[in-house]
This record gives C-alpha cells, structure tokens and sequence, in this order.
C-alpha cells in the first residue's frame, strides 16, 4: 500500500530521489539534463539547474512530499516559496510544486494526484498556505488533467519557452 506523506529527513531519501531524477530525465521538456533546460523560465529569475545532481539538491533543500510502497519511494513533490507576484499574481505567495515525479511502474495508480491533495489538505509548516502552485509544460497532458481536476487555474503561459511549438503553463489555485 503506497502512503503518501512529508519526508521528515528529506536527506534520508536523497538515493531513491536521485534514482527517481534519472529515470525521469527524458521525460522532461526540455530534458533536466539538457542544456536547453537553463533558458526555461523560473519564478524568481534565477536560472536552474542542467544535471541531476543540481535537481537533487534543489528538491533536498526545501520540504519533500513522499509517496512510499513497502518502504521504497515510488514519487515525490518538491516544494519551496514562490512570491513571485508577475507569474502568479494574486497567488503568490504560493507552496509551490517545483519537481513532482513518479517512478513510472507506479504511474497510473493516482500517486501524483495523491501527492496534489496531501498537499493541499495538509500544507507543510514554514510554507505558504493560502496558495499552491507548479509549472509544466503545455503538452503534459496527464499532469495538467491533475491540476484541473483540482481546480487549478492556468494563471500564465509562456509561448515557446520549452522549444519552438512547447509552452511554460503555470497553474495555482487558493488552498
């Protein structure tokens, strides 16, 4: 039985997320680990990382949602602040979502959407709880079916900023 919780020692679980990273590398627009990854727009203007060990120490350094399957990590969200008021307008400040994956032998069996209403039923001390918020990319189909089936709402899209004909959507909504 998968249970879905915060990672209370977040370092504890820096191999399985790692492992989650580079299983998911490919499946990201751009790539994490492309170069092109580091012209993607992020809230807060700071320019992101292109390896996996630049994503797993992001995901490491703020609170981590955990979905956990006979003691192995089968998903996770990172979370951080976001107050960037231009993308997110009346939103920000938000909890957001920056990485959410799913090994993909436990896709399909509601792990991400779980992850979705953990966080929105239960926000993590120390983050804001008047808003959530992430990013994906417009073609994400599954995902964004997710967010709309929580009422989230696209609040920004960025035309072309994965690659030519790929768009940034940021969605948010109140808690």
């Amino acid at each position: 039985m998968t249970v879905v919780r915060r990672l209370d020692r977040p370092a504890a679980y820096a191999a399985e997320v790692r492992r989650l990273l580079a299983a998911a590398d490919d499946e990201f627009v751009p790539p994490l680990t492309a170069p092109a990854r580091r012209g993607v727009s992020r809230t807060g203007g700071a320019a992101g990382p292109t390896s996996i060990e630049g994503y797993l120490a992001d995901c490491l350094d703020g609170p981590l949602l955990g979905a956990v399957d006979d003691g192995r990590l089968v998903g996770f969200a990172a979370l951080r602040e976001v107050t960037d008021g231009d993308v997110l307008g009346a939103y920000a400040p938000s909890t957001h979502v920056s990485v959410l994956v799913v090994a993909p032998a436990s896709r399909g069996r509601g792990i991400a959407t779980r992850l979705y209403d953990h966080l929105l039923d239960a926000p993590p001390a120390g983050l804001p709880d008047s808003a959530v918020s992430t990013k994906t990319w417009h073609t994400n189909r599954a995902h964004i079916a997710i967010l709309e089936s929580r009422d989230f709402d696209c609040v920004e899209r960025l035309a072309d900023d994965r690659k030519p004909g790929v768009d940034t959507v940021y969605y948010a909504r109140e808690r």
